[in-house]
């Protein structure tokens, strides 16, 4: 017997775990957001810090073996993530949930994503993450890079991000057992932060520790955008891209 589901039952898993979140209250979806950006905002510390104490390119294969530590948390011991509750689209587009509760859900795990990532943000710095001075200069500079970002790179970036990112809860949700969910999450997610993309959840954490240990890189105008055009991209790939294709090829003969 096999220890997954097939495309087509993983497909129907992706739309219970829609309509099981349509019920939650608000409440408790911004409380799992929370959870969820925490666990990310930890584990992007641990590629920050992978990437400036191990030299070269190393660091960064290190810092992305790590970074999916907080996917992890998120799967298994609870939490949401804006990146894969964008695919309730699946449950939206099957009538399984209300498009009210759908912009609701998704608004209010994103708010709670962001509380979380700048809680760690506060508590990192006071625990002294950031006292050497070289470290400190290079996440400012992360998040420098990440706010100076054209809209175009922005936007197809964290496309492709979600891509990776969302394949991976759809992953863990084919998986049966823990070590297969494990490494379900493990190397999509290692993929997308060996490359570069821009992730919405993490990037709350770089960017807004890099204005807390550098006040002068607060520019309102380039923060508003950067976030939105992140979440942009994010929601095309894991709320639309990807729903939509793989309702077309598994479930387009149901009647929902």
């Amino acid at each position: 017997m096999p220890s997954y589901l097939s495309n087509a039952e993983t497909v129907e898993q992706v739309i219970k775990l829609g309509e099981t979140k349509a019920h939650y209250s608000v409440g408790k979806t911004t409380l799992l957001g929370f959870m969820g950006g925490l666990y990310i905002a930890l584990a992007a510390l641990g590629n920050l810090i992978a990437c400036y104490y191990i030299d070269g390119g190393m660091g960064r294969f290190i810092g992305a073996s790590i970074f999916p530590v907080g996917l992890m948390l998120v799967v298994l011991i609870g939490g949401s993530l804006f990146t894969g509750d964008v695919l309730e689209t699946m449950a939206l587009t099957c009538k399984k949930m209300t498009f009210k509760k759908y912009i609701s859900n998704i608004g209010c795990v994103w708010s709670g994503n962001f509380m979380g990532a700048v809680f760690v943000v506060f508590v990192t710095y006071l625990a002294g993450s950031f006292a050497d001075v070289d470290f400190a200069k290079f996440v400012v500079g992360i998040a420098e890079h990440k706010l100076h970002l054209t809209p175009t790179e922005a936007l197809f970036s964290a496309f492709l991000c979600n891509i990776l990112v969302a394949l991976s809860v759809w992953f863990a949700l084919a998986c049966d057992d823990l070590p297969g969910k494990i490494l379900a999450i493990w190397f999509p997610i290692m993929l997308f932060v060996f490359a570069g993309f821009q992730h919405i959840v993490a990037n709350m954490f770089y960017l807004n520790i890099g204005i807390l240990l550098s006040p002068e890189l607060y520019e309102p105008q380039s923060y508003v955008t950067s976030l939105a055009v992140v979440t942009l991209g994010n929601f095309l790939s894991g709320g639309l891209f990807l729903p939509l294709i793989y309702k077309k090829l598994y479930i387009h003969k149901k009647s929902y």
